[in-house]
């Protein structure tokens, strides 16, 4: 196997197996994000964003094995740890847990952007 495709794919399989905690267990996937989920429309919006889009967004990733597939999945990482980072700077976010969330965010999007 090609690096570029391990590392892809070592990628999906970060958001695929994350999206699966928020699927599987909303309220601890609510802890690890410091999210408090209000009644069971707030478990719902767990399950939906952290578990439904990034198993989405994994699985198509692995399954199809598509450069596109990567490639959004990537942005999408990407997209994350810009936000983050505007906190860092906006919010004065600076906790070593932001700081470590976001160089997970960065790396996960590193891996599915490592060029073909």
């Amino acid at each position: 196997m090609e690096t570029h495709t391990l590392l892809h794919n070592l990628g999906a399989a970060s958001s695929l197996a994350l999206g699966l905690v928020g699927a599987l267990r909303p309220r601890l996937a609510a802890k690890i994000t410091s999210l408090e989920p209000v009644g069971a429309l707030g478990l719902s919006e767990i399950r939906a964003t952290y578990g439904g889009l990034f198993t989405a967004l994994g699985g198509l990733a692995i399954v199809s094995q598509e450069s596109g597939a990567f490639l959004v999945a990537g942005i999408a990482w990407a997209g994350i740890a810009a936000g983050r980072l505007a906190s860092v700077f906006v919010d004065e976010s600076r906790s070593p847990r932001n700081l470590g969330a976001l160089a997970v965010e960065a790396v996960v999007a590193g891996l599915f952007l490592f060029p073909s």
